[in-house]
């Protein structure tokens, strides 16, 4: 290691994100003249298997030409609402829902054969936040449920099967998200939970994937009352002191984005030296040459100064290393990507994990299965949503029907939702939609006992509907979800899903009519 100089040390402790799906001159740049150690991959960057596989393979030339370790190249596959390549695998809470360990190893597996197929080295997955507070904006459908344990046990197989097929896996959002009533991404949330509870609840699945041997975590930019005003990711007590002292934990720690509001309030480059300080080690510089520059920049005149040692940046070097050591090492081969990515058995293996997700909450009018007879089905979509396919396209396959579609804030005619049997299909981001609610109360009063609400976001609304007789709750929008959804309802499978999380005032975790 001495005979690596700090512009090389800090190079390899810095990710970055580009725009468009080949490597940009910029980037380039970022890797030859200033050593880069990864790039970050987004949707921007991706338009099929074989593409991403051909931008890898080229980006890791790159790094061998300019004499550098392999990039560490990532992506945030969580699964549900959050992927990057086209798997069409369930979420995390859809797998809650099934509460089996045997199918969240099976997701982690799928994802890590994709990844590794393509030339992806890190997976920023699972989210180990446990999601207790039904106001989340931003975790919700991305956690696993709202019980420690649960989350605990389905994460550790999640992160097996990464492992297996030779996948980092990165548990996110240390030390955890689950009881923001903020999206990190636009405000600071607070967390202020004494440190029993934190130790009982948020602490709990990232202790325990830990001790299996998880390699790597990437903060919260959330501030724990309990040990610092700070964003966790620029605090010592959290990282140092509590992650790296207390816990033992000697492998990678990811900032979060460094482009994200509570830290763009501090400056990209001064929350870098911060974070690297307080016990991170890799520091994620998205959004652009601006903020990648400022953080490269920061983080050399700090070393210049002293304020950051070069043994300091060693540590962390020494971590990547180990880090690399566990990952597969083969060229991605671009003619088998397409083959592998999004094939039929896994394809087959995500509808099981979906058929025994859907869970029917309730059916106090016994309209599951349905009757014989006209069917309408009515999905409400916020207006950025995408909402093709619909459930109606798929109960179609069983039987005719009226599908209709309306984005929020349509007008709604009343003929669309009187009379006959009437399936109202809803989906949140975290918050009820009023809306959305509204839209159902008119129906409840014309439809009645002949109302069957599908939530396809996370199950809470039910709390702020009238009392509607048939409740089913998919977790999230993705074909394999709206099949199983349509299957139960045609009578074709039984419900078999439990709910991950309490509908406060309603229904318990684990309840759920099988």
């Amino acid at each position: 290691m001495a005979h690596l100089g700090a512009d090389v040390l800090i190079g390899q402790l810095v990710m970055a994100d580009f725009d468009g799906t080949e490597p940009s001159p910029y980037l380039r740049r970022l890797i030859t003249e200033h050593r880069l150690g990864g790039v970050v991959l987004f949707q921007k960057n991706i338009q099929h298997p074989a593409q991403v596989a051909r931008l890898c393979r080229d980006l890791q030339h790159l790094a061998r030409q300019a004499g550098l370790p392999p990039l560490l190249i990532a992506m945030d596959q969580e699964g549900g609402p959050v992927e990057r390549l086209p798997l069409g695998l369930p979420g995390a809470m859809a797998i809650g829902a099934t509460r089996s360990a045997a199918f969240a190893e099976t997701a982690g597996g799928i994802t890590g054969r994709a990844l590794r197929a393509v030339g992806v080295n890190i997976n920023f997955a699972p989210v180990l936040d446990v999601n207790t507070n039904p106001a989340n904006p931003v975790i919700g459908l991305r956690s696993f449920g709202e019980e420690p344990d649960l989350v605990s046990r389905l994460g550790r197989a999640f992160i097996a099967g990464l492992h297996q097929e030779g996948v980092a896996a990165t548990g996110k959002h240390f030390p955890g998200h689950g009881d923001a009533d903020l999206d990190s991404h636009a405000a600071l949330p607070v967390v202020r939970h004494a440190i029993d509870r934190l130790e009982a609840v948020e602490f709990h699945p990232f202790r325990q994937a830990i001790q299996d041997g998880l390699g790597a975590v990437m903060t919260a930019h959330v501030a724990f009352t309990h040990a610092d005003t700070a964003p966790a990711t620029l605090s010592p007590a959290i990282l140092q002191r509590m992650l790296r002292e207390g816990w033992g934990f000697d492998g990678v720690v990811f900032t979060d984005s460094l482009a994200m509001a509570p830290i763009a309030r501090i400056g990209a480059g001064r929350a870098a030296v911060q974070a690297l300080l307080a016990g991170a080690d890799v520091l994620l510089a998205c959004g652009g040459p601006r903020v990648q520059e400022e953080v490269i920049d920061s983080v050399r005149q700090a070393a210049e100064q002293g304020v950051l040692s070069i043994d300091r940046l060693g540590q962390s070097r020494r971590r990547l290393v180990a880090l690399r050591a566990r990952m597969w090492r083969d060229a991605p081969r671009v003619d088998e990507a397409e083959r592998i990515v999004g094939n039929a058995d896994d394809l087959l293996r995500a509808r099981e994990i979906a058929e025994h997700a859907v869970t029917l909450v309730r059916d106090e009018a016994h309209n599951v299965p349905l009757q014989s007879g006209q069917l309408r089905v009515l999905t409400l979509a916020p207006a950025t949503v995408r909402v093709e396919p619909t459930l109606g396209e798929m109960l179609r396959r069983f039987r005719p029907l009226d599908d209709l579609v309306l984005r929020s804030g349509d007008e709604v005619d009343p003929a669309a939702i009187a009379g006959d049997p009437l399936i109202i299909v809803t989906h949140n981001r975290g918050r009820p939609d009023p809306w959305q609610i509204e839209v159902v109360r008119r129906a409840h009063e014309s439809a009645g006992r002949r109302l069957i609400v599908v939530a396809t976001g996370t199950p809470y609304d039910l709390a702020s509907l009238p009392p509607v007789p048939t409740y089913l709750a998919t977790y999230g929008r993705e074909p394999v979800m709206l099949m199983a959804a349509a299957r139960v309802l045609a009578g074709e499978i039984p419900p078999r899903g439990r709910l991950p999380v309490s509908i406060p005032d309603h229904y318990p975790v684990g309840h759920g009519i099988v």
